[in-house]
């Protein structure tokens, strides 16, 4: 297996402050998940199979959104799912664009008639879950996202969105063994990496939150969230070497 390094400039960044990370830090790992569609894609899902052209284009107004126009995608999606209300996926973008603009609220419902379209439609339930969990009402994201396991039992995504729920609802027990199962089934699912190492820095379990987000930097060195809980967990441990390469193994042991 080729062995895995940390890039020394992680651990000067943070004991010594010698590299100067360009990237805005956060509190919050997950903070920086509203930045995007989801955490670890930036894309935008498109629907399957035909997509009626009215009025306003089902096109035209993604195109909104991938442009970062978000407030005119609302605009857009808004008119498209008055014109179709029958198609689900324009309810999925109207409730991204909303979320997108700040307007959980808006989110939500959006999310939900969706839902109402489709009961299976996995993304629809992800990502309400999410917004209930900024919205600070995890109890309430639960079902939606234990149903969806229920749906799909082979995404790490829905892994990946229990463990922050039972996270927030103070099950770290949980957590962590929705993280980990996440982190099986796909091995360069950085985020739940790092959101395996907060839960074991919540619990002052530092050096066990070392591998996982050296690991994540290893894997995408561009998160601003990785680095600053890196730095969180250096400051109380004192050993430093191995450790994405120790994970590594570690994972073999949760299969």
């Amino acid at each position: 297996m080729r062995k895995l390094t940390i890039i020394p400039c992680v651990i000067v960044a943070f004991v010594a402050g010698a590299c100067g990370d360009k990237h805005a830090q956060s509190s919050d790992a997950n903070a920086a998940e509203v930045a995007t569609v989801s955490p670890e894609t930036s894309t935008v899902s498109t629907p399957t199979g035909p997509v009626t052209t009215g009025t306003v284009s089902f096109d035209g107004a993604q195109a909104a959104y991938t442009e970062k126009r978000y407030d005119e995608a609302v605009r857009l999606f808004t008119s498209y799912t008055g014109e179709h209300p029958d198609k689900v996926w324009g309810f999925y973008m109207l409730g991204l664009s909303a979320w997108k603009t700040g307007d959980r609220d808006g989110a939500v419902r959006a999310f939900t008639q969706a839902l109402e379209k489709d009961s299976s439609h996995v993304k629809s339930r992800l990502n309400l879950s999410r917004v209930l969990i900024e919205q600070g009402k995890a109890q309430e994201a639960l079902p939606y996202v234990e149903a969806t396991l229920k749906i799909d039992s082979t995404s790490n995504e829905v892994y990946r969105v229990l463990g922050r729920v039972k996270g927030e609802l103070g099950d770290s027990t949980g957590a962590i063994e929705a993280l980990k199962r996440a982190i099986v089934l796909d091995g360069r699912d950085a985020w739940s990496m790092n959101n395996l190492a907060k839960v074991y820095i919540g619990q002052g379990r530092f050096e066990e939150a070392l591998g996982p987000l050296a690991r994540a930097i290893e894997i995408n060195s561009t998160v601003a969230a990785f680095h600053t809980n890196l730095g969180r967990a250096l400051e109380w441990t004192a050993d430093r070497s191995r450790l994405a390469e120790a994970f590594v193994e570690q994972v073999k042991t949760w299969r």
